[in-house]
């Protein structure tokens, strides 16, 4: 018994080392490379763009939304907004006001809850654009992010762009910890886009061609990320772009913040079991070989090893005192450490790693839908 809970705990904690280890190398190195040739961009571009936005319940943001669309650096001529909705707020009759003013926008109504994907799916269908825009209503962009998106389309070989979030309450704890963990996925969205192509997709700035998405007629995750997997699979690559900046806010609470990473995780998580398949395929290249295994790994198996290894840990005292009491020691002082000289560090880190092992429960145990529009309400202000 005591080899096999030897065994068991050196896996455990070599896995999260290994895979972090390894791929964290190999994003150091793609980061440092320089931009490949025949993938830059053309400003000059201006086809006409769909703006989709999903709405519930966002009468206290929907005319500041609706103002920094149609203050965007791109011909109002070429800029459509269509609203999804199904609130049971004022936000439809808002909506409605400025449809009157301004004929590019238009509005679907829907009298009962769809969620996200379900709308965002409709709002693609009916869009005019050739390229079409995912936006969030509770998140504003810069005034030159659509343009921005817009001219990586020069590139025939570009299906989807997606665009860096910018916090505005870096302030606050909720805040502090966000904006660490976007440094780290400022990183490596960056060197995977060099690599091939970014796994991860911010649907409050993404942009793809109609085309390439005319065919999801139903999403069981959440619509973002099955855009990016969907459009790859076809051969387009996937661009992330951190001069396509969107402002908006974290959660101002530990607890906030918890609950939208367990949404967010829970969500990518389905859609990595989806979309499984391309893992290992030729055709895709780095991504199927690298980048979709080792966010599978780090988003799966490595919170599960990690929780494994705990348990081990727990259990290890009443088999082999002496060694346990070692790795207890040992793990501590090396914890303690970092939360004195990296204390956010640390506690961004077991943030992260409950809310995979907490969406990882819901998925797989209680079935947990995580599709409805479910925001967390310190991230809409006025």
């Amino acid at each position: 018994m005591i080899e096999i809970l030897h065994t068991l705990l050196f896996f455990s904690l070599a896995i999260p080392v290994i895979i972090f280890g390894s791929y964290g190398l190999i994003l150091l190195y793609y980061h440092r490379q320089q931009k490949k040739d025949g993938t830059g961009t053309d400003t000059a571009i201006q086809p006409l763009v769909s703006v989709v936005i999903a709405t519930h319940d966002e009468e206290k943001v929907i005319s500041k939304k609706i103002e920094n669309v149609l203050a965007s650096n791109y011909p109002s001529d070429k800029l459509e907004l269509i609203f999804v909705d199904d609130s049971k707020d004022s936000t439809p009759q808002k909506i409605r006001e400025y449809a009157q003013k301004y004929p590019n926008i238009h509005l679907i109504r829907f009298k009962e809850r769809m969620g996200y994907s379900p709308s965002m799916i409709r709002g693609c269908q009916e869009a005019n654009g050739e390229i079409i825009v995912l936006n969030d209503a509770g998140s504003f962009l810069d005034t030159e992010a659509i343009p921005n998106l817009i001219s990586h389309f020069s590139d025939p070989k570009v299906g989807v762009v997606t665009g860096n979030d910018v916090l505005m309450n870096k302030n606050e704890s909720g805040g502090k910890s966000e904006g660490l963990y976007l440094k780290f996925l400022d990183f490596q969205r960056t060197a995977e886009t060099k690599m091939d192509s970014t796994f991860f997709i911010k649907g409050e700035a993404t942009a793809t061609r109609k085309n390439l998405i005319s065919d999801i007629k139903n999403c069981g995750e959440t619509f973002d990320s099955t855009v990016g997997l969907f459009v790859r699979q076809k051969g387009y690559k996937v661009v992330y772009d951190p001069n396509v900046k969107f402002y908006e806010y974290a959660p101002s609470t530990h607890n906030g913040l918890v609950k939208q990473k367990t949404i967010r995780a829970a969500n990518l998580i389905k859609v990595l079991w989806r979309f499984k398949h391309l893992m290992f395929k030729p055709e895709l290249g780095k991504y199927g070989s690298i980048i979709l295994p080792m966010n599978f790994a780090m988003l799966i198996v490595t919170p599960v090893a990690i929780m494994l290894a705990f348990m081990i840990l727990a259990i290890m005292p009443f088999f082999d005192l002496f060694l346990s009491s070692i790795l207890w020691a040992a793990g501590g002082s090396i914890f303690l450490f970092i939360l004195v000289i990296r204390r956010n560090l640390a506690i961004t880190f077991l943030g992260l790693e409950y809310s995979l092992l907490k969406a990882l429960y819901q998925t797989i145990f209680i079935k947990k839908t995580h599709d409805k529009i479910d925001k967390v309400a310190s991230t809409r202000r006025c």
